[in-house]
């Protein structure tokens, strides 16, 4: 019989519900649980998971080497969408599948992507800062409504971000080579060219797939084709902003704002952090106790329905 362990490599696991740690001891299925309470590290995960038959990961690498050493393991559950950390060419080679929680994370990653959207607009950040000064000094902001949104990446996210959007009366405009034309009339956008994109936005917001056919990678050239004064926000992969272009860009003004969820490295602690035009969240789209709670219980739902061998082809992503 083959080993059916169970590895939890989340920070964290069923700190503010205890659904998923129930499911799991129903199961049946041994497991052992991640303790440190932070990421864990290469070393951690061969020393700790080395046993297992699935393995609930969270943002850690599952490169050739990690995988590599890994030999029983026969199935990654992904707690959250991105799967770019995973060498999918090696798992697929040998046999290991992989699945994770798609639909979960996409009204939280919305919503702080309209969040950062109003407070860019509204000048939150300075005027909170003023206030706490006890300087009583008002800045002119903008409304979103009339204001052009520029998705770049249209899949559910960025969906979701063009409905929430529309509820603002802003003008919705997003590239994606892979969107379905009838989106326009359904969702109330236009989907345009990239270049189009980048000419035409008040803000531009980042929702692509690092995984995709068409990486995006908004640079110095880029922004320097966007309108003066506006603003940026990334809620996908630190990789597609260039972070020294994006700060020259805040310095010069032609960027005059920016929010940011990812960098591309992190803990992120760069210069960033100085600007008062800029709001940064520590990577923590997803973390809501609604979410974080989902999640985790779709993640170990996967995993025993693999082990018992009825985990349905949909929720495979190989």
């Amino acid at each position: 019989m083959k080993n059916q362990t169970i590895f939890i490599a989340l920070s964290t696991f069923a700190a503010d519900d205890k659904k998923p740690l129930q499911l799991l001891e129903a199961s049946g299925f041994p497991y052992k649980i991640h303790q440190s309470g932070k990421r864990i590290t290469p070393e951690e995960l061969l020393r700790d998971g080395i046993d297992a038959s699935v393995i609930v990961a969270g943002v850690e690498s599952y490169d050739i080497h990690t995988l590599s050493h890994l030999k029983g393991l026969q199935c990654i559950s992904r707690c959250g969408v991105g799967i770019d950390a995973i060498d999918l060419d090696f798992a697929r080679k040998n046999n290991i599948c992989v699945v994770n929680t798609p639909m979960v994370p996409v009204q939280a990653v919305a919503e702080l992507a309209l969040t950062m959207f109003l407070a860019l607009s509204r000048n939150i950040r300075q005027q909170s800062n003023l206030m706490k000064e006890k300087r009583w000094e008002r800045i002119t902001g903008h409304l979103l409504s009339g204001r052009t949104i520029g998705l770049i990446g249209f899949g559910r996210i960025g969906q979701k971000v063009a409905s929430l959007s529309n509820a603002f009366d802003a003008k919705v405009i997003a590239f994606d080579p892979y969107a379905d034309k009838k989106l326009e009339e359904q969702l109330n956008i236009r989907l345009v060219s990239f270049e189009d994109l980048l000419s035409q936005s008040d803000i531009v917001s980042i929702h692509a797939s690092k995984v995709s056919d068409h990486p995006v990678i908004i640079g110095e050239s880029q922004i320097g084709r966007m309108k003066d004064g506006a603003m940026i926000v990334n809620m996908s992969r630190g990789e597609m902003l260039d972070e020294t272009a994006l700060i020259n860009a805040l310095n010069s003004g032609k960027i005059s704002g920016a929010g940011l969820d990812v960098f591309s490295k992190e803990p992120y602690h760069g210069p960033l952090c100085d600007f008062d035009q800029v709001i940064l969240s520590p990577h923590c789209a997803t973390l809501t106790y609604e979410t974080r709670s989902e999640m985790e219980i779709q993640c170990v739902e996967n995993a025993i329905a693999f082990l018992n061998g009825d985990l349905l082809k949909e929720r495979r992503v190989i």
